[in-house]
């Protein structure tokens, strides 16, 4: 009588791969770095998106100041205080860190602010105006006003019925909600998973 027999193999390779405990450790190692190169592809992101100009446009006068009608390009100081601070394995923080202490001027160029006007703001404008119209001169401003003089010279006083003035919200942050920037960073957390998976199966075959 002739017999047939099969014999499995690889079955402590496959212990090890499927470990429960020991996947764990390999997933979150491998997550981790996935996490902290999704903050850069958000960085990244963000700067692009700055870098292309964010609706609305300047007005007239903030672009005769910058010299630009594309919204938060300047100094660069924005441009470059983006950062990303990984929370948790699967999880990133991207945008601006730092604030100046007593105001975070990142979160009012994002959601916009309404700024009342001073008795000081109205008076360094009606100033300005009489600079620019010389009444007064310009080597008597200081301060601010010297400054703002110096990059623009037609300025106009406040009007009596302008209480305020407001800074529209440019949302630059919402550049890594596009389908493409998604679909990168679920692509680098897909290949941790699958790069751990691995790691565990050639440990298992190694063993064998």
């Amino acid at each position: 009588m002739t017999r047939t027999s099969f014999k499995l193999t690889g079955l402590k390779a496959l212990e090890v791969a499927l470990d429960p405990a020991r996947f764990d450790a390999a997933s979150k190692k491998a997550l981790r770095r996935a996490t902290q190169l999704n903050g850069k592809v958000g960085e990244r992101s963000m700067r692009q998106c700055i870098r292309a100009g964010v609706s609305p446009s300047n007005a007239a006068l903030t672009q005769a100041l910058k010299g630009g009608d594309k919204p938060l390009v300047d100094s660069g100081e924005l441009f470059q205080a983006i950062a990303s601070e990984v929370v948790s394995d699967s999880e990133v923080f991207i945008g601006v860190l730092r604030t100046n202490g007593a105001y975070n001027v990142a979160e009012i160029v994002h959601e916009g602010a309404t700024i009342g006007v001073t008795a000081k703001m109205r008076g360094m404008f009606f100033y300005l105006w009489k600079a620019s119209i010389g009444e007064m001169d310009p080597t008597k401003l200081t301060g601010r006003a010297a400054e703002l003089f110096e990059r623009f010279q037609d300025w106009k006083p406040l009007l009596p019925s302008t209480t305020a003035i407001v800074i529209p919200a440019r949302r630059f942050s919402e550049a890594i909600l596009a389908s493409d920037v998604r679909d990168e960073v679920k692509r680098n957390w897909e290949t941790a998973l699958i790069t751990a998976f691995r790691e565990r199966a050639n440990e298992g075959r190694s063993k064998r």
